[in-house]
């Protein structure tokens, strides 16, 4: 089954080298840590927003630009950051780019490329969800039980439909261009292994984040934990992303 293939080769892809994932992401994550925790004792805020409710409440209500702009750049920042290690990443599996120190280069040409085209991405995405929910609507007006089944049908559609335009994102990190058309058509046979894949990497997330959350309340190792486990994720995620262009588009076996 190439679901579990593709799954089983991309989470090994992460366990294989534990060491270059380290490297790519712990000191990225820090210092956005330190800028976010820097930017909210600026505002007299505390980094926990479950201890600082009702200080973020003040804030919406005495500053409310002040809090749009906390928003804005905490989103900036989280996002630039996780495209950073993302890109590192693609480029360390695809290119063999392996990480020479312990802060990844930040390839700020390439970074750009990545959020434009997952910004092309999310505008397919977009229309393909307003399609389902006009549909729908239309389908709920004569049966309340037609709406919900079109709704889950839509969601697998859209997933299929990301999955199989996804390579333009590798593609953009290690700087060749790769225009959706391509993407669309090398993935052709893929419509039944990218549906596989979307229920394993589903089960694997409820799994891992089931183990994290039992441990999330020991002190200082509930926190390594929980790191770790996020990290695991999003690099396993990423990794099925790698994996779905090496196999698609550059014909690597899995």
């Amino acid at each position: 089954m190439k679901s579990w293939t593709i799954f089983a080769h991309s989470l090994s892809m992460v366990l294989r080298n534990l060491q270059q994932a380290v490297q790519i992401g712990l000191v990225p994550s820090l210092i956005a840590f330190g800028v976010l925790a820097g930017l909210f004792s600026s505002l007299g805020l505390s980094y926990s927003l479950f201890e600082d409710q009702k200080g973020m409440q003040e804030l919406v209500t005495t500053n409310p630009s002040g809090f749009v702009l906390v928003v804005l750049l905490s989103l900036l920042v989280i996002w630039t950051t996780m495209i950073w290690i993302v890109v590192s990443w693609h480029r360390f599996v695809l290119l063999e780019e392996y990480p020479s120190g312990w802060i990844p280069p930040f390839r700020l040409d390439r970074i750009l490329s990545y959020i434009g085209h997952g910004l092309l991405l999310g505008l397919v995405m977009f229309a393909v969800m307003f399609v389902v929910g006009v549909v729908a609507a239309m389908l709920g007006a004569y049966s309340q039980v037609l709406m919900p089944v079109v709704m889950v049908a839509g969601v697998i559609a859209m997933m299929v439909i990301m999955y199989r335009l996804v390579a333009v994102l590798p593609a953009a990190a290690i700087g060749k261009p790769l225009k959706l058309s391509e993407a669309w058509a090398a993935t052709a046979d893929a419509n039944g292994t990218i549906a596989g894949l979307v229920v394993i990497m589903v089960l694997f997330q409820v799994a891992v984040q089931l183990v994290s959350g039992l441990v999330a309340l020991v002190p200082v190792v509930g926190i390594i934990v929980v790191f770790a486990a996020s990290m695991l994720l999003s690099l396993v995620g990423v990794s099925v992303l790698t994996t779905f262009y090496g196999h698609y588009i550059e014909d690597r076996p899995v």
